[in-house]
Order: C-alpha cells, then structure tokens, then sequence
C-alpha cells in the first residue's frame, strides 16, 4: 500500500529527484562529524517550536495573566515544568550551537569567496537568534526578566538616532508594562519565527549553489581524498549527534529547572538584574570593577553597551571583503587564529566573572 501511495506522488511532484538533491549531495573531504551543525541547529529549532507551540495552549500574554499562566503551566499542567525548561534550555543550545558552527565556519576560512554572501546570511541568523533570547526572556512575567528587560531596553535607548524611537516601540509607553510584554511576545512568536524560516531558507539555498568548503587544505583527510554522499554516512553522523544534544537539553531540563521569581513589578526592587548567560559577558562589560574606568558614566555606557558591539558586528560583515587572501590553512593564518582566540577568551572570562559577582 505504501508503495502505491509513493508511486502515486512521485509521479505528479518528482519525488525521486527532490530525493537526490536532498540525500545525494557530495561531501567534500567524506561524511565527518564536523558536518553536523546546520542538522543540529535545525533540529534544536523544530523542538523550539513544538515546545512553544506547546506552552501556548496555556499561557496568557497579558501583564494580568502572564506570571499565573506561567506558574500554572510549571505547577498543574503534566510536564509543563518540564517543557517549559526543555524550551529555555533549548534556546541556550541553540545560541551555543550557532556561535560554535559560526567559530568553525571562521577558522575553516569558509567564509571567502564564493561564500561571502553566505557567510552574511548566516550574521543575520545570528542576530535573529539572539532576538529570541532577549524577547523570550521577558514573557514569564516575573521580577527578574522585568528588570533585565528594563536594563535591555535602556540600553537600546542609546542607539544614536533611532535608539529612541526603538526604546518607546518595545516599551510601548513611559515604563515597561502590558504593552511591551504584548509587543515582545508578538516579536518572539511571529516575527521573529517567519524571519528565522525565511533567512535560515536562504541560507541554504546559497549553501547548496556554492557547496560545502569542507576543511582547509592540509587537514588530515584531503577534500579529494574520499567522494561521499550525505546519505547514509552523514545522515548517520548527524542523526547521532542530534540524540546526544537532546538527550543533554532533556538532562538540563529535569535537573535545572526553571525557577520563576514573584510577579513583575515596576515598584522599586532591590534584585539585581541579569540577562541570559549568553549577554552576561556584554552585561559585565559595563559593571565590572576592573574596567569601570572605562566604561562608568553615559558615555562608557554607550562604549560598551552600543559602540564596541556595532563595531565588531561591523567588522563581521567586512570580513570576507577585507580578508581577500585565498589561504585557510589554520597554521598560516596566525592573526586570524590569534583574534578568534582573544575574542572568545574574552567571553568566556567576563561570563565567569559575572557568575562570581552574582556569588
């Protein structure tokens, strides 16, 4: 019978050759493990939405109704608590995900020509996902995503002119309230989604035009070494990796769970706010100690909250215009190697360092 059936829509959309486009595309350098971030990150999404499709059967974005709905999707709804802190969790996975394939994609020098473009397809990826960390972060309605969300704002309130405008459109008003939890929700919801579906299309249909780099040159496996195609080694290694992160996500789930604080309040709170672990590094930028000398009063504030930002997203996009040479060995690019190492030690140490502050 099925077979029947698969011969009845094969012979009216073509489903033998939409199935070697897909399955029978050749691997540069052999299936690796080092392939599977695009499958990754588009499983991870899928669950996102499932889990957020899930979540809004029963909760109310309103500022009356949200922190109840929350509470009682964590506290009466069977594993509620569990898909709440699955799509939390998630949304952390996926940022770590994309910064890792971005870091690959970089020291792999897969961003020169003929990939530029797909190189700034994928920035904007980037930003949408972090969009969705900062919009999801307030919808639980409670102090410490109020608060945090406030801090946020404010900070995009210094974006030199359209920083205002931008500020009164998330708010919604004087202060944080029913319409910037309206307007976040419809952002991290529907805007946000379309936009992620359109951009994350694109880029593949950019990817699939240029094809894979595949490693530099020198690596342990020559690119002309071995010719395979993406099913069934690749499909092997990533259906692999794809069960160990959901089995890491579920872990993370079950035994960190979402924690909601009291109601949001625009009263006066003595609760210092913090973003999600992923902004923290920018977040202590601006308060740690060690660096107040430079980034203390409104205009450190701008340096570090709105000027160092734009400037290193800036010099993201010009990467691929600015490094022209065709070299990607690792060895032989030492200042690329050498950047990559300061940025990501830099992150690292301000996030630990704003986790021992909070201590």
């Amino acid at each position: 019978m099925f077979d029947k059936i698969y011969h009845w829509i094969d012979e009216r959309i073509d489903l033998k050759s939409l199935q070697n486009k897909l399955l029978n595309e050749p691997m540069a350098g052999g299936a690796r493990f080092a392939y599977v971030f695009g499958s990754v990150l588009l499983f991870i999404f899928v669950m996102q939405v499932v889990t957020g499709i899930l979540l809004m059967f029963y909760y109310a974005p309103t500022a009356d109704h949200a922190w109840e709905s929350t509470k009682y999707i964590m506290q009466e709804v069977e594993f509620g608590w569990f898909v709440l802190s699955y799509h939390l969790w998630g949304a952390s996975a996926m940022v770590m995900i994309l910064v890792m394939h971005m870091s690959q994609v970089y020291l792999w020098g897969a961003y020169k020509k003929p990939r530029e473009v797909v190189w700034l397809v994928g920035l904007l990826l980037l930003l949408i996902v972090m969009g969705f960390g900062f919009t999801g972060y307030l919808l639980p309605w409670d102090q410490r995503s109020y608060w945090a969300t406030t801090v946020g704002v404010e900070i995009v309130d210094k974006v030199p002119i359209i920083g205002d405008f931008l500020g009164r459109f998330l708010r919604g008003g004087a202060v944080p309230g029913a319409q910037t939890l309206s307007r976040f929700f419809v952002i991290h919801v529907m805007i946000l989604p379309l936009g992620l579906i359109a951009i994350a299309g694109l880029h593949v249909f950019l990817f699939r035009r240029v094809g894979p780099a595949g490693p530099f040159k020198g690596a342990k496996r020559e690119l002309t070494a071995k010719m395979e195609y993406f099913f069934p080694g690749q499909v092997y290694k990533d259906i692999v990796i794809v069960l160990l992160v959901f089995v890491a996500i579920c872990a993370l789930a079950i035994y960190s769970p979402h924690q909601l604080l009291d109601q949001a309040s625009p009263e006066a709170s003595d609760l210092d706010p913090e973003p999600e672990w992923y902004f923290l590094f920018l977040f202590q930028l601006l308060r740690d100690p060690a660096l107040s000398f430079l980034f203390s009063g409104e205009w450190g504030e701008f340096l570090g909250a709105i000027a160092i930002p734009t400037v290193f997203l800036a010099l993201l996009v010009a990467l691929p215009f600015i490094d022209r040479n065709p070299e990607r060995n690792l060895l032989k690019r030492p200042i690329a190697v050498s950047a990559w190492v300061v940025v990501m030690l830099s992150i690292v140490v301000l996030t630990i360092r704003a986790i021992q502050f909070r201590e």
